[in-house]
């Protein structure tokens, strides 16, 4: 059975915009952000691979964009975001000789050609969108046959809590049901099983 949860409405625009607002405190704020993309970067201390390019797909503010372009100095370093003010700040990461290069997308369609890319890096970002396999095959399309996926995201026990408050109340959940990894797992399988094998690593914060 599967243990994907009922679709939670979440309005793009509504996520987007509220982002943009955040933009210019969003550093200051974005604790767990930092400590998680912190922690996922330290994955590669234990994978060899030397990219040539490097999309940070949802980079916000570029915190996690900074770190890339200190690890990998030969890389091309792609920063997607939806958010025109988050950019404006990730763009500014770096030194003058080398920044990443912004580009303001949205996941779904990314402006990218097939198999372009060697590592896609994405930090607390999968959670936003739904549903969440369309997403999930459009990494597939851009990363090269044999690429890396790495990527943080919320387990199904965060705001267990609030939701189960909720539903005492009225029933309804009123806020975010996040998926379970194994079923990530399972459409991570079944994205690479149309274009040849690629390899991932998942870790889902509870």
């Amino acid at each position: 059975m599967s243990r994907i949860p009922p679709e939670f409405a979440l309005d793009k625009q509504q996520v987007r915009r509220a982002f943009s607002r955040a933009a210019e405190s969003y550093d200051e704020a974005a604790v767990l952000q930092r400590e998680v993309g912190e922690r996922l970067s330290l994955r590669l201390d234990y994978i060899r691979l030397q990219p040539d390019v490097i999309l940070d797909l949802g980079a916000g503010s570029g915190l996690v964009t900074e770190l890339l372009l200190r690890r990998f100095r030969k890389a091309t370093l792609l920063a997607v975001d939806f958010s025109e003010p988050m950019l404006k700040r990730a763009k500014r990461r770096g030194s003058w000789r080398r920044r990443p290069r912004a580009v303001c997308a949205d996941a779904l369609r990314l402006p990218i050609a097939d198999e372009a890319v060697d590592l896609v890096f994405s930090n607390l970002m999968l959670q936003w969108c739904r549903p969440l396999e369309p997403y999930l095959a459009e990494v597939r399309r851009v990363l090269v046959r044999g690429g890396l996926f790495l990527f943080s995201t919320f387990g199904p026990d965060t705001l267990k809590e609030l939701r189960q408050a909720w539903r005492a109340v009225d029933g309804a959940a009123h806020a975010h049901e996040f998926i379970d990894m194994h079923d990530i797992g399972d459409m991570l399988l079944n994205c690479g099983s149309r274009r040849g094998r690629w390899r991932g690593r998942c870790r889902c914060f509870r």
